[in-house]
């Protein structure tokens, strides 16, 4: 039985999630007499195995856990596969609602970063209440409500943090056997799914005593960083710099008269990576501007002015180029690191494949500290299919926006009219 499904944003937080997981599957394990290694949750980066379509594995999980846990925050209002996750399960709610006539929902909001907006679908909803911070306690100030991701981090809040697992842990395993939920008969296709932040609510699917009529409709990028705009920035060589000798490519059907023609998943499909890419972010409603290496660092500039995402598409051949190789190795020396690296090759090309060991030296010399740093979801090596392609690029992308959030700059809005300014608290 899967107990429970955590939802949350990728992001600079995962580390903390990570632990929060862990502490609740003991929690419930032990309040359920479980052996340790029964799996009771879900969590996608645990869970979902390198080269494996990710929605179909999360839509499985959500298909069949017994409560769904919400890690609330502004960066996870933000994000359309979150709000797409919320919605398959709140779907299955309805439909078990509609044949039991059970009134009670297993999704639980918990507030991980409070958030000055919410959506619709979020506003109507219970949050655990959480415990009182330390700091709160020790300054005689009123309580306000700072989230679990404070209790973590804060190493005097620990008993409060091991309170407030148990008390989630128990909602789950009487959430588990108070009315049980089957596993969902049909399968939602992921990418289909509205996310349930991102479509207006119905009026009538808020209940009138809640919140005393229609709810506005919330625009969550009103107030935070946001991205619109990815730029795909090609390191490959032509078909013509293939042949020479110092990359030495001998099977250049992969490549054609630019870099961005480079197609590293032939015979499979014959379509040019970097126009496969752009498909992959216009599903997320991301705009997609194609060029090549030698634009990176000016790509990078204008896309941290813009709050943009940058993702290096690497072919390992065209680290033995040197022209690439030196403004590859320029960018691995930053500090901060601020584009995405994929480096695609495929498993039908058996050059590739018996070179491994020298292309693997050749990207060791090129990405040291990228290589050397511990695992990011925004380095990726190795990509062989362009299944795992589709997965990877898609975490790459959310995780991306979620740095835009969490590191962006806030755009003031042109003057003029555009709905109710918010309201600032302060002297």
């Amino acid at each position: 039985m899967l107990y429970f499904f955590l939802s949350y944003a990728r992001g600079g937080d995962d580390v903390y999630v990570q632990e929060f997981f862990n502490d609740l599957c003991d929690e419930v394990r032990a309040l359920e007499g479980l052996d340790p290694a029964t799996e009771v949750g879900f969590l996608d980066n645990r869970n979902i195995q390198p080269g494996d379509t990710w929605p179909d594995t999360l839509v499985d999980a959500l298909s069949r856990c017994q409560a769904f846990l919400a890690l609330c925050s502004p960066a996870y209002f933000l994000s359309e596969p979150c709000g797409r996750e919320w919605a398959i399960f709140q779907e299955r709610i309805r439909q078990h609602q509609l044949r039991t006539g059970n009134t009670g929902s297993t999704l639980i909001p918990l507030r991980w970063l409070p958030s000055r907006t919410m959506p619709p679908a979020a506003q109507i909803i219970q949050y655990v209440p959480e415990p009182r911070h330390e700091i709160d306690n020790r300054h005689q100030e009123p309580h306000r409500e700072r989230g679990i991701r404070q209790l973590l981090r804060i190493r005097r809040n620990r008993d409060d943090y091991l309170e407030f697992v148990t008390t989630v842990a128990e909602l789950v395993v009487e959430a588990t056997w108070r009315d049980p939920m089957p596993t969902a008969a049909e399968r939602l296709p992921f990418d289909g799914v509205p996310s349930a932040f991102h479509t207006a609510m119905h009026v009538d699917a808020v209940p009138p005593a809640v919140n005393g009529g229609p709810p506005p409709v919330i625009e969550p990028t009103s107030l935070l960083p946001s991205s619109d705009k990815v730029y795909f920035v090609v390191s490959a060589p032509t078909a013509e710099e293939a042949a020479d000798e110092r990359v030495g490519r001998e099977d250049r059907q992969y490549y054609g008269p630019t870099a961005r023609s480079w197609s590293p998943y032939k015979p499979g499909t014959h379509e040019p990576l970097a126009d496969y890419a752009a498909r992959i972010a216009a599903g997320r409603s991301l705009r997609a501007q194609i060029t090549e290496v030698g634009e990176l660092e000016a790509c990078i500039d204008q896309a941290r002015r813009d709050n943009q995402i940058v993702v290096l598409l690497v072919d390992p051949w065209s680290t033995k180029m040197d022209a690439n190789h030196e403004i590859l190795v320029r960018y691995d020396r930053r500090e901060d690191h601020p584009a995405a690296v994929m480096l695609p090759w495929s498993t039908d090309d058996l050059e590739t494949s018996q070179k491994t060991p020298e292309l693997n030296a050749a990207v060791r010399q090129t990405f040291p500290r990228n290589m050397r740093r511990p695992h990011t979801t925004t380095f990726r090596q190795s990509v062989l299919t362009t299944e795992s392609f589709r997965s990877d690029l898609q975490a790459v992308l959310e995780e991306s926006r979620n740095r835009v959030i969490a590191n962006g700059t806030l755009q003031r809005p042109l003057p003029g009219p555009r709905g109710s300014r918010p309201i600032l608290e302060g002297p």
